[in-house]
């Protein structure tokens, strides 16, 4: 019997072992996630605040139809 409970116990450590990993795992997924989510926002964020001092500059611009 001893060997059984032995089996058992190891079973039982693999078991959570591999639930632990595996959660760790999703985990970092989903931390990743967020993190180019973010990326990509503050990309966005950049991009149009570019294009509309670009516009400013444009409009406030004086061209030479406009003396």
């Amino acid at each position: 019997m001893k060997d059984t409970d032995w089996v058992l116990g190891d079973m039982a450590w693999v078991i959570i072992g591999g639930a632990v990993i595996l959660g760790l795992m999703m985990l970092n997924a989903y931390v990743q996630r967020i993190a180019r989510n973010e990326e990509a926002q503050r990309l966005e964020r950049l991009r149009s605040d570019g294009l509309n001092r670009e516009r400013s500059a444009a409009s406030q611009s004086r061209r030479p139809d406009d003396i």
